[in-house]
């Protein structure tokens, strides 16, 4: 039984082939997350994005109501 090939990663924003273990893309320098074993979007990156969408709604409420 053979093992089946690694997909070769790319760099999301040149599409350069990278080894899966590296921090930078060689070519445009992009920062890898995942490579580090870092969530690009963890649980507490949800949690913000869910507070800023609120208080950004809350801010516009506010405008709208004294807009009346």
């Amino acid at each position: 039984m053979t093992a089946a090939p690694q997909p070769q990663a790319h760099c999301v924003v040149c599409g350069t082939a990278v080894a899966p273990g590296t921090a930078k893309c060689p070519s445009c320098g992009l920062s890898r997350p995942a490579a580090r074993g870092a969530g690009v979007l963890g649980r507490q990156g949800f949690w913000f994005l869910g507070v800023t969408l609120l208080v950004v709604y809350i801010v516009v409420l506010l405008i709208v109501a004294a807009a009346r």
